[in-house]
């Protein structure tokens, strides 16, 4: 997806039952904050991962009420929005720093 797509989106919502990965780290990358259903498998654990490595707990859900939630009131909160997208891009240094990504 191009640039100026990803400034279109408010929120992405990260597919169930197999989440996204370099989709994800992808729209984080670009301020867009993606909300993440977690599974049971492997395939449906990527959000969670990914999410829990940032320090965004609050963008993981682990019941499809919680994600509905989690997602609404991210959207009513313009203030909290802006904020949570203008520092997702520098916390994605830590995934490509090998050594604090294991910790």
């Amino acid at each position: 997806m191009g640039t100026r797509k990803y400034q279109t989106i408010d929120i992405a919502l990260d597919t169930y039952p197999y989440n996204g990965a370099t989709t994800t780290c992808e729209a984080l990358w670009m301020g867009v904050p993606v909300v993440t259903l977690v599974g049971k498998t492997s395939a449906s654990r990527m959000g969670l991962s990914i999410l829990a490595t940032l320090g965004l707990p609050e963008l993981i859900a682990y019941c499809a009420e919680d994600y509905v939630e989690i997602v609404v009131n991210l959207a009513q909160d313009g203030q909290g929005l802006q904020a949570l997208r203008a520092g997702l891009r520098s916390r994605m240094d830590i995934l490509g720093n090998g050594v604090e990504f294991t910790r």
